[in-house]
């Protein structure tokens, strides 16, 4: 699972590797996809061209090789909403890739602890 913090871009990952040998995916063209499972857009793809929704599948943005097959996409703030689920996903343009997907949840650090004393 990875998470996003709310109101600001969020740069996640994705490992590709190779259908035909298992090998790490380590060039050619990456394209990531974010769909919300919740809130108001469920249901829909995120689309970075222009930061809406859309019932088919949309580029959230594109892939950089890191390292060994490792990817990333920073992803608009705008696809960001506060207590919504989504579901991560990567592929290689020529569809070498084995398909793979991920939770993305909502980081929440805020943690509210009440005790009482007694004596």
């Amino acid at each position: 699972m990875q998470t996003f913090k709310s109101g600001q871009s969020n740069t996640l990952y994705a490992d590709l590797v190779a259908k035909a040998d298992g090998e790490p995916i380590v060039a050619g063209t990456v394209t990531f996809y974010l769909i919300a499972i919740s809130g108001s857009n469920a249901g829909k793809w995120f689309k970075t061209s222009d930061d809406s929704w859309s019932a088919t599948e949309q580029s959230a943005g594109a892939g950089t090789h890191k390292a060994d097959g490792h990817w990333s996409c920073s992803i608009d703030a705008a696809a960001w909403t506060t207590g919504v689920v989504y579901v991560l996903y990567a592929k290689e343009s020529g569809d070498l890739h084995i398909a793979y997907s991920e939770e993305v949840s909502e980081n929440v650090t805020n943690v509210t602890i009440e005790s009482e004393v007694t004596t």
